[in-house]
């Protein structure tokens, strides 16, 4: 999963943006008013210390002085006015010309002056010249929207109370949103957990992320195709069930009515010579039965995992042959031409010898039952697709499903499990004129 797609990293982005905006929202909010005045922007104790340096500086000093350091001052300060006032009362301007002072001073004037100042957004040092004032006073004066004190705490700004409220609500209705968000997505996964549609198995949901709730739906959508797949498979073994149930009872059913009659025939004259054959019949079709519950049998162990295996290395070519000579005299009894072409070399696998000899005789047997019209069986080794397969061939009419799973009896359904499980390759080619069986195994 991507760590940055996750629904924590959404989480702590929102918590760490909620932190930061306290502090944030207030530099950038005076941030532009900062920049505009940059170099302008002065702080009262700063200007206060310059004054009073000043201040000690101008004592016993003459005009000029004063004008000169005075104008100093103003250079450094551009937004400031300053002025002096000698002893007998006179205006002395700094720099720009002053128009709301008068040009000789009175206690009056000096009182009002000071009244006006003190309603005015400006800010304002005085200073004595001299002992005690003895050669006047000088003034120093600045808006205070070119200071410090222009920068108002944030419990007296309203308008930035205002913006941290709004983003305050901002941050909530984000996070309620996120997690209202992740309810609904939620509350659709639990919807389609809680409303199966089609044979109890409820519908895939659209995954549109890939956090974490993302890759639940993933795994609920994954779990959904297991189980129609499951249910698809269970479907079709319950028909393939079926159909071995058919084929079961119309196998047994037949020669249950072959015995049926030979032992009316036996009854009739026991000791007729048809009698006698008809009791070879029946000792036969008992084999046959006998043979069939065997396979069902193991093909009920193979299904179960129960049906016991100990894999080695062997020739498979020696217990082919071994399997033909057995077979033999079957096949030419039933009236086969047999055709055996078996290589002297050997040819190694990693099988059970008993299981892949049961293989053979389920593929053999095939051959008699449902390939007698043909009259014709190949028994051999040949290379094909780079692989070395043992060849089982029929001129029957052909069985109609060649799949694995489907075969034509429960034999060849045991033939299947049996490869699959010792990792061989089965392959069936079949028409109208005959059938081909192919075995091999991947030696690397």
């Amino acid at each position: 999963m991507n760590l940055r797609k996750s629904l924590v990293t959404k989480y702590l982005f929102l918590i760490f943006t909620s932190l930061l905006m306290w502090p944030i929202l207030p530099a950038i909010y005076y941030l532009p008013d900062i920049l505009l005045k940059k170099g302008e922007i002065h702080e009262p104790q700063e200007m206060e210390n310059m004054w009073e340096h000043a201040t000690e500086q101008l004592k016993e000093a003459n005009g000029d002085t004063i004008n000169n350091t005075l104008g100093k001052i103003q250079n450094r300060y551009p937004k400031a006015e300053l002025f002096w006032v000698d002893n007998t009362g006179k205006t002395h301007r700094i720099g720009k010309k002053i128009n709301d002072i008068p040009e000789q001073w009175t206690p009056i004037n000096l009182i009002n002056y000071l009244e006006r100042n003190k309603h005015q957004e400006i800010f304002t040092l005085t200073a004595p010249i001299g002992e005690n004032g003895s050669q006047g006073f000088m003034v120093f004066q600045i808006p205070k929207s070119f200071t410090t004190l222009s920068i108002s705490p944030v419990t007296r700004d309203l308008f930035l109370i205002l913006i941290i409220f709004a983003a305050g609500v901002l941050i909530i209705a984000v996070s309620l949103l996120f997690f209202l968000n992740i309810r609904k997505r939620l509350i659709r996964l639990q919807m389609a957990m809680s409303d199966p549609v089609h044979n109890g198995i409820p519908d895939e949901v659209i995954v549109k992320n890939s956090d974490e709730i993302g890759q639940l739906e993933k795994a609920f959508n994954k779990m959904v195709t297991q189980l129609k797949i499951s249910r698809a498979r269970e479907k079709e073994e319950e028909n393939i069930r079926k159909q071995w149930i058919t084929n079961l009872s119309h196998d047994l059913r037949t020669p249950l009515t072959v015995i049926q009659q030979h032992v009316y025939t036996v009854q009739t004259n026991p000791s007729s010579p048809k009698a006698i054959k008809s009791i070879d019949i029946i000792i036969k079709k008992l084999k046959d039965v006998g043979q069939l519950l065997e396979n069902l049998l193991t093909y009920t162990l193979l299904s179960a995992g129960k049906h016991p295996i100990k894999l080695e290395n062997i020739d498979v070519i020696e217990v082919l042959h071994h399997s033909v000579v057995e077979w033999y005299p079957v096949l030419e009894k039933e009236g086969f031409q047999v055709e055996i072409d078996l290589p002297d070399y050997v040819l190694i696998w990693k099988v059970d010898p008993l299981w892949v000899r049961c293989i053979v005789d389920n593929l053999l047997q095939n051959v008699i039952r449902y390939a007698g019209s043909g009259q014709y069986i190949g028994i051999g080794v040949i290379e094909r697709k780079g692989k070395i397969c043992l060849l089982i061939e029929d001129k029957g009419e052909g069985i109609k499903n060649t799949t694995e799973a489907k075969g034509a009896g429960i034999g060849l359904s045991i033939v299947s499990l049996m490869t699959k499980e010792m990792d061989i390759d089965w392959e069936v080619s079949s028409s109208q004129k005959g059938t081909l069986h192919y075995l091999s195994q991947n030696l690397n």
